[in-house]
């Protein structure tokens, strides 16, 4: 008897196959990158200097779970992505809390049109995060 459908047949054996190893690579996929960076924010305290200050130390589990990781890096972890930079030093640059939290609220105001608006973060997890950012002046 002749195969009449043989394309239709390819087709459901590939999806069937797809089907199997995407669910094998979802169940067996390592932890999110926001988790792996909230496990480092002690090691990131100790080497910044910061492991004493609360505030700092909120801001960079913020930085963590926001996400921030995915497009910039901090002491060598993280993605640099869209051109994002390294974060490691960025309090070394003079600039204060207030700025920094203004700045990551809305970074269009500031001329930044590729990284996106985290005022929905609340000014409370703005002012730690920004404690995050002028704490962070490179390793001690």
């Amino acid at each position: 008897r002749v195969m009449r459908r043989p394309v239709a047949l390819v087709g459901a054996v590939l999806t069937v196959l797809a089907m199997g190893v995407l669910t094998y690579k979802g169940a067996t996929a390592r932890e999110s990158l926001g988790a792996e960076l909230v496990e480092a924010v002690p090691v990131w305290a100790e080497k910044q200097g910061f492991a004493g200050d609360k505030q700092a130390t909120d801001g960079a589990v913020i930085f963590a779970k926001a996400g921030c990781g995915a497009c910039h890096t901090y002491l060598n972890a993280g993605a640099s992505n869209v051109g994002a930079p390294d974060l490691s030093d960025i309090g070394d640059g003079g600039r204060d809390a207030d700025y920094f939290a203004r700045y990551v609220a809305n970074p269009s105001e500031f001329g930044n049109s590729v990284m996106p608006q985290f005022k929905d973060l609340g000014d409370e997890n703005l002012r730690k995060l920004a404690a995050f950012l002028v704490a962070s002046k490179g390793p001690k």
